[in-house]
């Protein structure tokens, strides 16, 4: 395990009327104890599953894998102000992984865009200006990182589908022994591209020994095996099964007798 625990030290005074001090958990919160290398935290909207998650990436330091730096986030000012209280304890000490959210991959996809297109315009301005001897020397550098980046991303991620690029960047990114910490993921993905995420997140655990904290959702990816849930809803953090989880239940409960769910609305 890299992170085994988190705590949350005291609650500041002067910011109780403030978010994310609002929330019920995080007035009753105490410790958060992880005991798998893959947890799921869920709860119903607004329990404070992705609020926690967005603390723990802020007060770890892992980067955000999006368009811009953590801290420099807006919408994560709320997180970085609960990272100040919060008090992380490690198994192992890593500084690979990153924190990111469905929405951030549009970002990070057009950065990369804008890399290889920055690069082909310093490629044509060398091709236009070159007066020395062997051109290709001149451009051997320049040429190696686009194609490095084409080769670890593809040409155009924003080109692909969401979920086949979505794919293609945690493929490219999640290397070597790391915390990852992933937001709704599902919300990018097809059910058949969130068994793929699955699949490659437990190939990652089991030949780098990386751990994964993911917000989530989805009843298929609680259901991953050798995985923890982290039930979040009744404003407590507690250890559950995943087929108990209301997520699991109503999406059954449709699946079984779609006909009474949608009488019933």
């Amino acid at each position: 395990m890299i992170l085994t625990t988190v705590r949350l030290r005291n609650l500041p005074e002067d910011k109780k009327d403030q978010f994310p001090w609002t929330l019920p958990l995080i007035q009753q919160f105490e410790e958060l104890r992880l005991n798998a290398p893959i947890t799921f935290l869920v709860g119903e909207n607004g329990s404070g599953k992705s609020t926690i998650l967005e603390g723990i990436a802020a007060a770890s330091g892992v980067p955000l894998a999006g368009s811009m730096r953590l801290e420099d986030d807006e919408s994560l000012a709320a997180a970085n102000d609960l990272a100040d209280y919060l008090s992380l304890r490690y198994g192992k000490k890593t500084y690979h992984g990153f924190f990111v959210r469905a929405e951030d991959f549009i970002g990070f996809a057009r950065n990369i865009k804008q890399e290889i297109k920055a690069l082909d315009n310093e490629i044509a301005e060398v091709k236009e200006t070159w007066t020395g001897g062997d051109i290709k020397l001149a451009l051997g550098a320049i040429e190696g990182e686009k194609q490095s980046l084409i080769k670890r991303y593809s040409h155009d991620l924003e080109a692909m589908s969401h979920g086949e690029g979505f794919l293609k960047f945690f493929n490219a990114r999640i290397t070597g022994t790391g915390l990852y910490l992933i937001d709704e993921p599902e919300a990018a993905l097809s059910p058949q591209r969130q068994l793929s995420l699955l699949s490659l997140i437990l190939e990652k655990v089991k030949k780098t020994g990386s751990q994964f904290i993911i917000a989530t959702h989805s009843p298929i990816m609680m259901a991953c095996p050798d995985s923890e849930v982290l039930s979040f809803d009744e404003n407590t953090i507690k250890n559950i099964d995943y087929k108990e989880t209301e997520h699991y239940q109503i999406t059954k409960g449709i699946l079984d007798n779609p006909e009474l769910y949608m009488k019933e609305l």
